[in-house]
């Protein structure tokens, strides 16, 4: 029987678990909550820098767009997760087309 060494420790500020198998510790995916997403959490789920996000924002109209919570300049905006999964799912696809193209 292996023993577990290395026991789940939460990452501080993740709600990530984390399974300790002998000497390898395994993170899971990280799952929205919801079906709507804060900036942050965006951020997560197409895996890019905030900059990059503001230059997507900018120049890919496919790019998921912030909705805001209420009406001023200085709301803060919601993503829907389905259209950033979609929006991963479509620049994955693009890019295995490209692949077979070549």
């Amino acid at each position: 029987m292996v023993s577990n060494k290395h026991p789940s420790i939460p990452i501080k500020g993740s709600s990530q678990p984390q399974i300790g198998i002998g000497h390898v510790r395994i993170v899971s995916a990280w799952q929205p909550e919801g079906p709507t997403l804060r900036f942050k959490e965006l951020l997560k789920v197409v895996r890019v820098s905030r900059s990059k996000a503001y230059e997507l924002m900018k120049s890919d109209p496919d790019f998921p767009q912030g909705i805001p919570l209420y009406d001023s300049d200085q709301s803060p905006k919601f993503y829907w997760t389905h259209e950033a999964m979609a929006w991963v799912e479509a620049r994955s696809n693009k890019f295995r087309n490209q692949k077979k193209g070549n």
